[in-house]
């Protein structure tokens, strides 16, 4: 009867979250409507090219030269030097705009945005920081759980999640603990604990602010920034999981799903890891993987709630300190259909230079 009650109470965060999903959608920017742009990433080049001639697709301007992986087997690269037709117009646009960036930001000038310098005093780096904050968490909001990749990432964990909960694991390996078992002496479960406790991570993500802001170092100081809100919307994201599920650890306190100390441990990892590459990544996901550890040994929560807590915060990390777009060990994830076997899934695609 517990794992039904659970599994009942669980669903509801699954319901909450689609339901977010939508409402972010409904607030960012439309895409476009046609059958192509729906299913541009997941079909293959052939039967691109017969629905672009069904639908008459429009020629746009020349744009910088893109690369993708194509759905066909095997597996090709194709090139095109029109963006729009990788794309979308809307994409096409974006893609468009993200270059001049690119270029504003090689010749000196910051576009608007995150990518500012600190200015010379500190009081007036932070409020003009607390001002833009609310808009600029807002675009990470949308761009963490208005994205295809990340949803479908995010809805596979949770269908595994449950899947743990239901088949017996998260029985199992809570029994173990309870009988006994200790790999950690308390001091060191207490220094996991700090260690993924998420205000750990904020006072961390506040000195790399504040050395950036007072050495003038820009990346010093975007990390700080970045950090503050892959953190915020980790914990807005982890409190909504836990109030919707309202269910108890297995020591009886509030709170279980997801865990928040897993989920902030590896969202922290994954903006040290985009920041300062696998040198300081892989340590920190380490350091995320005895943090959930210790919360199963602890008895503070389930396996179920620290795999959803772990992908939940390499989801958000990667997506805030990537720019909008979630890449796992310079790949990206997408969604993928094999349109000879109608196989689906998802894929790891990376690009070579």
């Amino acid at each position: 009867m517990r794992i039904t009650a659970r599994s009942m109470k669980r669903s509801a965060v699954f319901c909450l979250a689609g339901s977010a999903s939508l409402a972010l959608a409904g607030c960012a920017e439309p895409a476009s409507t046609s059958r192509l742009a729906t299913l541009r990433p997941m079909i293959s080049n052939v039967e691109a090219a017969r629905l672009r001639s069904e639908e008459g697709a429009a020629t746009s301007a020349a744009a910088p030269r893109w690369f993708t992986l194509t759905a066909a087997h095997p597996p090709t690269i194709a090139r095109t030097d029109n963006a729009a037709e990788l794309f979308g117009p809307t994409q096409s646009a974006q893609a468009s705009a993200r270059t001049g960036a690119d270029a504003d930001q090689s010749s000196g000038d910051s576009p608007p945005g995150r990518r500012v310098a600190p200015l010379p005093g500190f009081w007036d780096t932070l409020r003009r920081d607390v001002k833009q904050m609310p808009g600029e968490l807002w675009e990470d909001t949308k761009a963490v759980y208005t994205s295809v990749p990340n949803l479908v990432v995010l809805g596979a964990t949770y269908g595994g999640a449950l899947a743990i909960q239901e088949t017996g694991p998260d029985d199992t390996v809570e029994d173990s603990f309870a009988g006994g078992h200790q790999t950690f002496s308390d001091d060191w479960r207490d220094a996991f604990g700090a260690a993924g406790n998420p205000g750990t991570h904020f006072a961390l993500a506040g000195l790399w602010y504040l050395v950036g802001q007072q050495t003038q170092n820009e990346k010093t100081y975007e990390v700080g920034k970045t950090l503050f809100s892959a953190l915020i919307i980790n914990g807005m994201s982890t409190m909504a999981g836990k109030f919707a599920s309202w269910d108890d650890s297995p020591n009886g306190e509030w709170g279980a799903f997801p865990s928040g100390h897993t989920s902030s441990s590896f969202a922290f990892a994954s903006v040290m890891d985009r920041a300062y590459g696998p040198w300081a990544g892989v340590p920190l996901y380490a350091l995320g993987g005895l943090v959930a550890y210790e919360r199963l040994e602890s008895g503070e929560h389930y396996l179920s709630d620290v795999v959803m807590g772990g992908v939940m915060g390499l989801v958000i990390g990667h997506t805030v300190a990537g720019e909008h777009e979630f890449e796992l060990f310079g790949g990206e994830i997408v969604p993928y259909v094999d349109p000879y076997t109608g196989s689906s899934g998802l894929a790891w695609v990376t690009h070579f230079k």
